[in-house]
């Protein structure tokens, strides 16, 4: 366990040795063997102030001021469980608290986010809103496919913003002239 004050962070998560720790067909088959991001098919690089790992679950829990990226997805959250496969790769993520998460010009804000590493689908919900260049959106649940570079907004309410005469506008709040 890493306590606070500490920063824990994993790059491609538990990559200490390839699994099983050991490749047999090297001369050193004794040794474990450092395993870089490269050899892993989606990288994750979390940071936070504590991380604890629940190995017989499969399971490792970052808190205090979460940060992980893949890519260009970048989460931010309070609380983040990776759950991940008997390879060492994270295969999903939960985000608990203050969300927010970033994708090139899509940003989405809730109280709670689900990743899927393998799909590489995020859904935020949570009273959760999103903003895809200048619209913002608000609904019930937000679905960002990073692979497919997509976004859906579920029970949406969109303010979609142009400019120039005869386009749509934002609308102003009740009482406002």
């Amino acid at each position: 366990m890493i306590h606070s004050g500490m920063v824990a962070g994993l790059v491609a998560f538990l990559a200490a040795a390839p699994a099983g720790g050991r490749d047999a067909g090297t001369p050193d088959a004794g040794t474990p063997r450092a395993v870089s991001p490269a050899q892993f098919k989606r990288p994750v690089e979390i940071l936070a102030d504590k991380l604890e790992i629940a190995g017989k679950r499969n399971e490792a829990v970052w808190s205090g001021h979460v940060r992980a990226r893949r890519g260009t997805t970048l989460l931010r959250c309070n609380r983040l469980i990776a759950h991940y496969s008997g390879q060492q790769e994270i295969t999903r993520i939960e985000c608990v608290g203050d969300v927010e998460a970033e994708d090139g010009d899509r940003w989405a804000k809730g109280e709670r986010a689900d990743f899927d590493n393998v799909a590489g689908v995020l859904v935020v919900t949570g009273s959760p809103e999103a903003r895809q260049g200048p619209n913002h959106m608000r609904g019930t649940k937000v679905t960002f496919n990073v692979e497919q570079d997509t976004l859906e907004v579920e029970n949406a309410v969109a303010i979609f913003e142009t400019s120039g005469k005869g386009g749509l506008r934002t609308p102003k709040p009740k009482g406002k002239p």
